[in-house]
């Protein structure tokens, strides 16, 4: 039986707590069957120059053209429902794992699984990849890359304030940041990204799972019965109500805020995705690139492990690509090219994210990559093993759904309340398992 269509497009935009997006100039998109509609989130320059990059060598191996149109972050997810009910062609699309049951179930993206070209990527995907690319047993992409948060602190700044390791557990963070703090070497020792977008629910995700904690158990909301996870939003508004080792100010700090505050030695930790360890570590960037260095995520008392919260982008085939004999055949080679071997027979766009953005990637064979190996090993600063050791921790955000971004856009003022000290830690894991049941319900 095929999934029941979505509510119209108002409704949808009103449930995600957004107004219809303001899209930004098409780029040549087209109904041209000899192009491919591609849909993307505006990154920084050095991926845009690795999209284009591969862009022209893909247009230049098979003859087809690329219409690459991009959109912020912070409301792509809402320019796509925007696109989905009908605004203009898409072909592929970037997808968030988080976003994939809410699109399969709307019947936006197709399954990839009967699609041999695509398909046969599989066996060389780390399985952590699969399971984030797939609903209900089926696949519907292929990887442009899988990462997780992790914990980054400025050595220099430790080592200053008399300490030789970085801290293993969150109360040993509390001890480092309030000396640093004394000592006025940060007045926020601890960076965190706690604007309203969707780098949010990672963060809260990581501390909830460091401590041992979870949002959901069995498709039931079980975030206001663990003592764990509202442990974890206790640590949080303590950290910013009253140790005062996390800024008031990070409400309103996006991700990008918190890299620059702390590539510039206003933080001597923080919490950010592994990628950015290449961006801070790069000298003609940054005075303190040099002295950035990888920790296992500190953990709450009562976790046995270090885990953090991880995720996979992909490249996802759109159903009316699907559809057409002619669009799909182009889809399928666009997709292979840039989320599996192109031309080449190499993972190129895989290597070109790592050697141009220091973006991590799926594809197992590149692990035994001694180009990889060498590179990942320099810009980590010797860390080469604790990404990976991490990488065993890591656990995908409990709460997706089909009804996981209404469910964000709905909580992310509660967590953003809780470090203002409006809402208790209590009250807003109260609300937010109420708001998942509600949208649960909602759903049949």
């Amino acid at each position: 039986m095929p999934p029941a269509p979505l509510p119209r497009r108002g409704l949808l935009l009103a449930g995600a707590g957004l107004a219809a997006p303001a899209l930004a100039p098409a780029l040549a998109q087209t109904a041209d069957p000899q192009t491919v509609n591609f849909i993307s989130w505006t990154s920084g320059a050095p991926i845009q120059a690795t999209l284009r990059a591969q862009i022209t060598s893909f247009m230049t191996a098979t003859g087809l053209r690329v219409a690459h149109q991009h959109f912020p972050w912070s409301g792509y997810r809402t320019a796509l429902l925007s696109r989905m009910l009908g605004d203009g062609p898409a072909d592929v699309i970037w997808l968030s794992d988080a976003w994939l049951p809410e699109f399969a179930e709307a019947g936006w993206v197709s399954p990839i699984d009967d699609v041999a070209a695509l398909a046969r990527f599989k066996p060389e995907t780390r399985a952590s990849c699969v399971q984030g690319m797939s609903h209900r047993g089926e696949q519907y992409g292929l990887a442009y890359y899988g990462d997780n948060m992790a914990f980054l602190y400025n050595a220099r700044l430790l080592e200053r304030a008399g300490f030789g390791d970085p801290p293993r557990s969150w109360n040993e963070v509390v001890n480092q940041a309030q000396v640093i703090r004394r000592r006025g070497l940060a007045a926020a020792p601890l960076g965190l990204p706690l604007a309203a977008d969707p780098w949010l629910i990672e963060v809260i995700s990581t501390l909830v799972f460091s401590f041992g904690g979870d949002f959901v158990a069995g498709g039931e909301p079980v975030m206001a019965a663990r003592p764990q996870t509202r442990a974890a939003l206790d640590f949080l508004a303590h950290a910013v109500l009253h140790e005062r080792i996390v800024s008031p100010e990070a409400v309103s700090a996006s991700e990008d805020d918190v890299l620059e505050a702390f590539g510039h030695g206003q933080h001597a930790f923080a919490i950010l995705p592994t990628y950015r360890m290449r961006f801070l570590n790069n000298p003609a960037r940054f005075a303190e690139a040099g002295h950035f260095h990888v920790a296992l995520m500190p953990n709450g008392p009562d976790a046995t492990r270090h885990e953090t919260c991880g995720w996979v982008r992909m490249y996802a085939l759109t159903s009316a690509a699907a559809r057409n004999l002619r669009r799909l055949r182009n889809a399928v080679a666009f997709m292979g090219a840039f989320g599996g071997r192109d031309h080449t027979g190499e993972y190129a766009m895989a290597k070109r994210l790592l050697f141009g953005a220091g973006v991590p990637f799926c594809a197992t064979p590149l692990y035994q990559d001694q180009q990889v190996i060498d590179y990942v090993t320099q810009w980590s600063l010797g860390g080469n093993m604790v990404l990976r050791q991490q990488m065993d921790a890591v656990r995908t955000k409990d709460t997706i759904s089909p009804w996981f971004g209404n469910w964000q856009a709905l909580t992310d003022r509660l967590w953003q309340a809780i470090c203002q000290g409006t809402l208790s830690p209590d009250a807003g894991l109260t609300l937010a398992a109420e708001a998942w049941s509600g949208l649960r319900r909602s759903r049949g």
